[in-house]
């Protein structure tokens, strides 16, 4: 393999991709008491994160021309640049769901080449890291506390921001000018699975749909209330999910399980933040060097067993040991995700773009934020020496969840290519 500036242009594409998608995502949850709340269909930011995967799927799985690709890439960076602006709010999640949704289908169907594995893992490197920064970035970057960022006016335009999408625009723009094909390579032909095209529709609006009906009954807390059993509606996503990895051909789902595990395995590095911003560039450090290990040496198992011993991890989240959590969620979690993925690539375009997508569109409820400024406490607040019974089953269940999805892999990895 020999390091391009393809490999650049979709690093740093799936960067901006993965921070746009988590702009999106539905992990804080608000209380509203009574009502059938069916405005969570269709506004708020899980509305724009399903509609970001489900156009995601469609450019990936339609598109073929690559001057087509590359416009759309171009016009989902000119989206999100301007969504800001357009307000009211419902209209900047659908404007940043539909032009992250353009970025990322538009870069998958780039990476259609005979570099496909080497171009698909950069992409979910890139992806991968926005994910996990998204959060932390914009901690250093508020000066306000983050609970209260949402009632603070904002910037319509942000420098650091726009010169990040006019940065991946020239680079883009150079990748596709050097040479007739570009710098991607040849386009190979693939043909596209009607049930990968399924999966990757239908995946998103169970997210979705399983977000509004937590949201009607999040107003329900306590003890025998919404959050313990939050962990039920993540189980029927999970179950979900491994349903439709096993029905898809092949090998192709096992992206999907890893990308399932990730989300699974906790609160993707947003529920604590280091104290300084280089522990920011460690995190990246670790996502490239988990990619390219899972690259050269593939095993998405080992890759899921990992994440499940960041998932076990949460047992130790409270002070004297929450350390142990904190190092597993910073140190591990962007090495084990990075590598998981990058074992189960290549794949095919829709089934690619549903996974990068998927921490995003299906993060519902297993990661949810609760509380109306989020950080409002439901259970007893009083000390403990060690995990409480609740600890103990979330964190069981959330382990659990990640071994079914690393079973599944194994269980796929014996079919044929």
């Amino acid at each position: 393999m020999t390091f391009r500036i393809s490999h650049v242009c979709l690093l740093l594409g799936g960067f901006v991709a993965g921070i746009a998608l988590t702009s999106t995502t539905s992990s804080d949850f608000a209380f509203v008491v009574g009502g059938d709340r069916l405005d969570a269909l269709y506004a708020g930011p899980a509305a724009g994160a399903s509609l970001a995967a489900i156009v995601g799927v469609l450019v990936a799985a339609l598109v073929r021309a690559r001057r087509i690709l590359s416009t759309l890439s171009f016009a989902g960076l000119a989206l999100l640049g301007v969504a800001p602006a357009t307000g009211p709010w419902d209209f900047e999640v659908y404007l940043g769901g539909v032009g992250a949704g353009l970025l990322l289908g538009g870069l998958v169907g780039l990476c259609a080449t005979a570099d496909r594995a080497w171009l698909q893992t950069a992409l979910a490197a890139g992806v991968l890291t926005g994910f996990l920064l998204a959060g932390p970035i914009d901690h250093f970057w508020t000066s306000a506390p983050r609970r209260y960022a949402d009632y603070l006016p904002e910037p319509l335009f942000e420098p650091v921001t726009l010169t990040l999408l006019v940065l991946t625009a020239v680079i883009l723009a150079v990748t596709l000018a050097s040479g007739d094909l570009g710098d991607f390579g040849e386009r190979t032909e693939v043909a596209v699975s009607g049930r990968a095209l399924v999966v990757g529709i239908v995946l998103p609006l169970v997210g979705l749909v399983l977000y509004w009906w937590f949201v009607r009954r999040v107003w329900n807390v306590g003890s025998d209330g919404a959050m313990q059993v939050r962990w039920m509606f993540g189980l029927v996503l999970v179950v979900v999910v491994i349903a439709a990895s096993l029905w898809l051909e092949g090998r192709t789902g096992i992206v999907l399980l890893a990308a399932m595990a990730f989300v699974a395995a906790g609160d993707i590095g947003v529920a604590a933040f280091p104290d300084s911003w280089p522990w920011l560039l460690v995190a990246a450090a670790l996502v490239l060097t988990g990619a390219v290990l899972g690259r050269r040496f593939p095993q998405p198992v080992s890759g899921i067993a990992a994440l499940a011993v960041v998932a076990a991890s949460a047992l130790f989240e409270n002070p004297p040991w929450d350390t142990v959590h904190f190092g597993a969620t910073w140190l591990l979690l962007p090495l084990a995700a990075s590598y998981a993925v990058a074992s189960s690539l290549p794949s095919s375009e829709p089934v690619s773009a549903t996974s990068l997508a998927a921490p995003a569109a299906l993060a519902v409820p297993l990661i949810a934020d609760y509380g109306w400024t989020a950080y409002a406490p439901l259970v007893g607040s009083e000390s403990t020496l060690g995990p409480d019974s609740w600890a103990w089953t979330s964190t069981g269940l959330s382990v659990a969840a990640v071994v079914a999805c690393g079973g599944a892999a194994a269980y796929l990895g014996k079919r044929p290519s």
